[in-house]
């Protein structure tokens, strides 16, 4: 399977760590793909990570930047993987920690797997371990840990569905070109719905009324 692929690399006064990062993913994603494209977002720098990237572009074909002029956050990198970059799979990082090439490839792996057993017409299984017993409280918090573990490193991300893309965004399949609109499918990160506010008040007036 050669599928498209675009890794997003939101970063924050990242000058000196920038050049090295994107040359190692470069040949890591080479030998995943032959079509696949680096988008650097500048999230409102202060240091030379701008013009650093923007360097890196005019020698790598593969390699966009996106400037931020002030701060914005994971959270808007990747609604705006979501929105505007259209590969097969979008691997997002999280900005803050360091990146690890190798954590790529495995996330990388895994999206294939799904990608295979779903086109193939396989459905997931459910395992009793998925299932949350509150009875357990140390398995719940075991399992909340991992949560939070998991939006750390790479991600792939899921797509929002629009017609926009962003023309700035082209797959490379090799240096020498790009073409076509990129497309996006996977899964990603989800999230955590928000828990209702406990009405303690009003139990205690309850209470009081003998209600």
């Amino acid at each position: 399977m050669n599928k498209s692929l675009t890794i997003v690399l939101p970063v924050y006064n990242g000058e000196t760590r920038l050049r090295r990062s994107v040359n190692e993913i470069l040949e890591l994603a080479s030998e995943l793909t032959t079509t696949f494209g680096v988008l650097i977002i500048d999230d409102g720098s202060t240091d030379s990570t701008y013009e650093v990237a923007e360097d890196l572009a005019a020698h790598f074909p593969q390699v966009t930047v996106r400037r931020h002029r002030h701060r914005r956050g994971l959270g808007h990198a990747i609604d705006y993987a979501q929105r505007r970059v259209r590969t097969d799979a979008v691997i997002v990082h999280d900005g803050v920690t360091p990146i690890d090439p190798r954590q790529m490839r495995s996330v990388w792996q895994r999206w294939v797997a799904q990608s295979d057993a779903t086109n193939g017409g396989g459905a997931a299984s459910v395992s009793p371990s998925d299932v949350c017993d509150f009875a357990n409280l140390p398995a719940i918090h075991a399992a909340m840990q991992e949560a939070h573990r998991k939006v750390l490193g790479f991600q792939i991300v899921t797509p929002i569905d629009t017609n926009v893309v962003d023309d700035d965004l082209r797959p490379t399949p090799n240096p020498a070109r790009r073409e076509g609109p990129y497309k996006l499918a996977g899964a990603g990160i989800g999230r955590i719905p928000p828990t209702p506010r406990p009405k303690f008040l009003s139990a205690l007036a309850e209470f009081a009324l003998g209600e």
